[in-house]
Parts: structure tokens; sequence; C-alpha cells
């Protein structure tokens, strides 16, 4: 058995594990979670290796997980991927399309919300499929993209000045 192999102790039993993780939006208005499931299962006296599957491979059905959900993919939705850009683009010598949030966007720690969010957008296209996630993911990875192939030496980032820091 390969090293990396977790193996489950042989037992009869049944456990989900629901870990939630909260991040405060930078409107300061309510919260993201990003759910993620691990189901462990053990039959008879046999031991299995635990199996990764694809977030697709979950439907949630009603219930307070999918409530939850829904909540995260409204507030998803409701932020602007242009604002969330922009501190990429100016770093990068290119006009924003909008302007930056407040708070931690325009503090010193421009774009540290657009990672979060360029997460968020690939579990939740994971888990649903949903054509806008989708659709918001593929333009945040396209103008990532070209504001690193501007930069021209593999850097991307919004924090003011970090270009040059990289080259330290």
């Amino acid at each position: 058995m390969a090293a990396d192999q977790a193996v489950l102790p042989a037992r009869r039993w049944y456990s989900v594990s629901y870990y939630n993780f909260c991040l405060p939006n930078i409107m300061k208005t309510s919260w993201l979670s990003i759910g993620f499931l691990l189901v462990a299962v053990t039959l008879g006296q046999a031991q299995t290796p635990l199996q990764s599957f694809p977030l697709s491979a979950v439907t949630l059905t009603e219930s307070p997980f999918q409530a939850a959900q829904q909540t995260d993919l409204q507030y998803i939705l409701a932020l602007s991927p242009d604002r969330l850009l922009a501190p990429y683009r100016r770093e990068a010598g290119l006009a924003p399309r909008a302007p930056s949030y407040g708070n931690w966007e325009n503090t010193g720690l421009d774009g540290h919300i657009g990672g979060h969010y360029l997460s968020a957008l690939a579990y939740m296209y994971a888990a649903t499929g949903n054509a806008e996630v989708g659709r918001r993911l593929t333009y945040m990875v396209d103008e990532l993209a070209l504001c690193q192939e501007r930069n021209g030496n593999g850097y991307l980032g919004g924090t003011p000045g970090g270009k040059k820091c990289g080259n330290r």
C-alpha cells in the first residue's frame, strides 16, 4: 500500500463530518461559507483506503446545507469581478474597469479577496455547475492571465509595489 493512502481502522462504523469555513466578506455584511464534505465509511472487518471524489458527485437536497450553499451562491454573484480585478489590472499597468472595493482591497492588501473569490467560484462551480459561476470563473482566470502576461515576468498580484518586491 502506498505511504500516502490513509487506512480506516478495521471495525464497523459510519462517520460523516462537515467542515464549514466562514470568511467575512469585504463589505462586512454577511459571511461566505465554503463547505467541504468528508464521508468515511468502513464496513465489516476489511480495511478500506480512503478515496477522494469530486464535488459534483454530491447533490445537496433540501437541508441547512443546501440553504447555506444557496446563501453562498447569492453572495458570490453579488460581488463584482471587475472590482476584485482592479488591483491586479492597476499593478499590471492596465486601466481598472471598476473601482476597487474598500478595506483590505485598497489599503495595502489589494487583491487579497480576489484570491478567495477565485477559490469560491471554483468550488461553487464544481459543486453546482451553475453557468453564471462558470462564466465568472473563466472571466477571472482570463483577466488574471492577461495581467500576468502584461507584467512580463510571471508575477501576478494586486499589492501596491508587489512586483518590485518580487524582484528583490
